[in-house]
């Protein structure tokens, strides 16, 4: 009889997973030697339990799940910022936390515990879906069951906590008795409804637009919203959330909406005047109104179509699953609309060096933008790695990944090698500031093993720069390193510092040419930064001043 552990991993296996990441540690080690016995399934070890979380994180983006192992509490609460990300940006890890057996759970204090032996359980409840403890090995796998089925429903975390003596206890999983557990369905009457309100609100507008939102590419769905759009002829935005769930190459697509902070102001204008405003899957943030109070979102001529809930005008259909609702409504057939005005977008093939010209941040966003093709991705890390990457055109879906909402840093270059493993076929640039790089450059000697060809650009202006921006103080110096040297320590790699724009050039030519891990020191000054923060970081700078 399958033990609970190897029940697990061949749940993971039906899921897909061809990688799992994290550390070992006494409580988990059990599972970690079955694992690695898996024929269909690669351990990473990463260098630490929260690279190893931003890791999986960016695996699920790709690949539509990922999964993190790690040893009870110190490994655990070392991921409980990584997995927070995921939760509220609709990322689905799988949790697998080792805990004590259950036979061991009294007497004296054990090691690594913190209050009692339940505190970890109790801190994951607020970060995932959905939970199971296996303390039992009778309803062990109807709880996985179910906390896998809530995954898929959520696209969230869960958290599987798995005591060491149950991880070798046989498994009693009768679906005769336990049953199977099933995410709720669609109440179909009031599905009909609301998709008949919503054809009248489109079918009666003059200027309808969708905003594409991040939930949209966590169900895999952009290729049908876009064939949607083109049948109707209806435009779409998308926010820095979900950059990428649509080509940003369409004739259709008008930009990324950032409330007042949009770059362009055409986007804003279409989005707030538009008398049928769709909004699919999106999770609505400060970041997505610009930091700026809004009331666009309160518009009575809109759809809020969400995992969570889904309104038409002022009226809401409750028990209506969000995949159903989409998919029913691409399906419909409408009036074509008149042929909407999209801004002009910015061309990515005129760079042109300009010898010996100091290099700007600027001039480094238009380089990267000049590369980009159908074979890279962008990911992004907080700050200006992150905002003057929102004009960038991406050439394909699911090409952009960054934290646009819980903006944590250091998650770039591990997520890179999440990225990478889920879609070996690609080449990730990783925009990294140079505060964020410090936190987690020892993910890249696991990128290094793992034969990653990610180009690392670090935007090196010697401090944290978006707090600069808001408010300046030494708080935000930080020391230099030499960040092009990083490959010697880990023994592979190019490395290459870079001042000025013939040196850039030669450095992404080299990337090209070599198709291998390089790191790109670019060297900018402080007080330069994109047009994008400046937007982002004046309203925020007004506010913190004042105290409010």
């Amino acid at each position: 009889m399958a033990s609970t552990a190897d029940f697990v991993i061949e749940r993971l296996e039906n899921l897909g997973l061809k990688h799992v990441f994290g550390i070992p540690g006494d409580y988990i080690l059990h599972f970690f030697d079955k694992l690695v016995q898996s024929k269909k399934i690669q351990l990473i070890n990463t260098a630490d339990e929260g690279g190893a979380g931003f890791a999986a994180d960016g695996y699920a983006r790709a690949n539509g799940v990922g999964c993190v192992c790690v040893t009870y509490a110190v490994g655990a609460f070392k991921l409980f910022n990584s997995i927070a990300g995921a939760y509220v940006e609709r990322s689905p890890v799988i949790v697998i936390a080792g805990a004590p057996g259950v036979k061991e759970r009294f007497g004296h204090p054990l090691h690594h515990t913190v209050g009692d032996v339940n505190c970890q359980r109790e801190m994951y409840k607020k970060i995932t879906c959905a939970q199971a403890f296996l303390d039992d090995p009778t309803t062990a796998g109807y709880e996985i069951d179910k906390a896998l089925e809530a995954l898929k429903y959520h696209r969230q975390p869960i958290y599987i906590e798995l005591p060491r003596d149950v991880s070798l206890m046989p498994i009693n999983y009768d679906v005769y008795t336990q049953g199977t557990p099933k995410s709720p369905e669609s109440d179909l009457g009031n599905l009909e409804d609301a998709l008949k309100e919503v054809a009248r609100l489109i079918e009666d507008s003059k200027h309808p637009v969708i905003l594409a939102g991040v939930e949209l590419a966590r169900c895999k769905m952009g290729k049908e919203l876009m064939r949607f759009a083109e049948k109707h002829n209806i435009p779409f935005v998308t926010t820095l959330l979900s950059k990428s769930v649509v080509n940003e190459a369409h004739p259709l697509y008008a930009g990324v909406y950032a409330g007042s902070n949009s770059s362009k102001i055409h986007v804003r204008y279409m989005v707030e005047n538009s008398d049928c405003l769709l909004v699919c899957g999106e999770v609505l943030t400060e970041v997505t109104v610009g930091y700026r109070p809004s009331k666009v979102f309160e518009k009575r001529n809109m759809v809020t179509c969400t995992i969570s809930e889904l309104k038409v005008r002022n009226h809401h259909y409750p028990n209506v699953n969000f995949t159903d609702f989409c998919k029913a409504l691409f399906k419909t057939e409408l009036t074509v609309k008149e042929n909407p005005s999209i801004p002009e977008k910015i061309s990515g093939d005129k760079f042109v060096v300009i010898p010996n010209k100091k290099l700007t941040t600027e001039r480094l966003f238009e380089k990267i933008n000049s590369t980009l093709d159908e074979d890279t991705v962008i990911v992004a890390d907080v700050g200006d790695s992150l905002l003057g990457a929102s004009d960038l055109t991406l050439h394909h879906y699911g090409a952009f990944y960054g934290p646009a909402f819980y903006l944590s840093m250091g998650f770039a270059i591990p997520a890179a090698l999440g990225v990478k493993l889920a879609r070996p076929n690609v080449r990730p640039i990783v925009l990294v500031g140079d505060g964020a790089f410090q936190m987690s450059s020892c993910e890249l000697g696991i990128h290094l093993k793992h034969k990653s060809n990610a180009l690392i650009i670090v935007l090196n202006n010697r401090g944290y720069t978006t707090e600069r921006m808001i408010l300046e103080g030494s708080f935000n110096d930080i020391v230099d390193w030499n960040y092009h040297k990083v490959t010697d320590l880990i023994g592979g790699g190019k490395g290459y510092k870079v001042n000025n724009e013939e040196e850039l050039d030669q450095g992404i030519k080299e990337w090209v040419k070599t198709n291998s891990l390089v790191v790109l020191n670019c060297i900018l000054d402080p007080m330069d930064v994109s047009s994008a923060l400046k937007r982002f970081t004046e309203y925020l700078s007004k506010k913190v001043k004042k105290g409010d």
